[in-house]
């Protein structure tokens, strides 16, 4: 996490077959299920039928222990996502992020030269003001 009032250049290069990236410029607030038991017990169950039906439909799942069960998730304001999805030599991206005095103007920077062999997300930039909750 930036502190309000500064930047940040970061780059990556995936040195496996494929991996991921996950920028949060500004705080996020984590959210779990408290059910994380039984939805685990509840995957056991049923992998099988999980595994069948991603084979089914093509999605490039080849192993089952390639399955995840996603449990929560993170809120924030901003973000970037980077995807590394085939080893392709030279596959790297570096970027920055700029974040104002008050923690919501947020500034991604990135350059095609900068870029290469990866997909890419952005969130949102510029005036970012926190959702409120009623």
């Amino acid at each position: 996490m930036i502190r309000p009032e500064g930047s940040a250049q970061a780059s990556f290069e995936c040195s496996r077959s494929r991996g991921a990236v996950l920028s949060l410029p500004v705080s996020a607030r984590r959210e779990d299920t408290v059910a994380q038991g039984e939805f685990g017990k509840w995957i056991l169950k049923h992998i099988d039928r999980w595994f069948d039906f991603i084979q089914s439909r093509g999605l490039g799942v080849e192993r089952m222990e390639d399955i995840l069960l996603v449990t929560g998730c993170h809120r924030t304001r901003s973000w970037t996502n980077i995807v590394f999805s085939e080893n392709r030599n030279g596959a790297q991206v570096t970027f920055g992020v700029r974040v104002g005095i008050s923690g919501s103007d947020i500034k991604w920077q990135f350059s095609r030269e900068q870029i290469r062999g990866v997909v890419l997300n952005i969130g949102p930039s510029g005036d970012v003001r926190p959702c409120r909750h009623v």
